[in-house]
């Protein structure tokens, strides 16, 4: 194996690992700091990024499906390839982004009820953030952290693409 693929191949791993390390940190000050309350501009924020994210990929497969890249799918195999793992990588961006979405949405909406419950029963008012549990920050952080990194890696195998033709 040529020495510029091993290079691509641990660019590759890099970039797919990056993302890792975000959401390690947030998950390590959520749980060491308790910094795991919700609001409605932080859902918002993030959900504004994961459609970003969906826009992005969306764009990019299907300017991947109308090129010429499956006419060239015999003369080129590593193109091929290369347009195969960036369409399967942007679509499962889509899916997981789709996921956090609605992960977001509906973790806030217990977190805040659930914050709030006493609250409103009581007649004090309600606090606009909530604090999200163990099991909702995990249902939002591990599909983030696996849409952004198929995101990443679609990206640098359509670069790929680029680099060969």
């Amino acid at each position: 194996m040529p020495t510029w693929t091993c290079a691509f191949y641990a660019f590759v791993a890099l970039v797919a690992v990056l993302p890792v390390l975000f959401i390690w940190s947030v998950w390590h000050l959520a749980r060491k700091r308790g910094w795991s309350y919700t609001s409605p501009d932080s859902r918002n924020m993030y959900v504004d990024a994961a459609k970003t994210l969906i826009t992005a990929s969306g764009i990019a497969v299907a300017l991947l499906a109308s090129s010429g890249v499956a006419a060239v799918r015999t003369a080129l195999p590593v193109v091929a390839f290369s347009a195969k793992v960036a369409a399967v990588s942007l679509i499962s961006c889509v899916v997981f982004s789709l996921v956090v979405i609605l992960a977001l949405l509906r973790g806030y909406e217990v977190s805040w009820s659930r914050n709030n419950e006493d609250r409103i029963a009581k007649g004090l008012g309600a606090f606009p953030e909530g604090k999200l549990s163990t099991v909702e920050l995990l249902l939002i952080l591990l599909p983030a952290g696996a849409g952004l990194s198929c995101f990443l890696v679609g990206f640098v195998f359509l670069g790929r693409i680029a680099f060969h033709f």
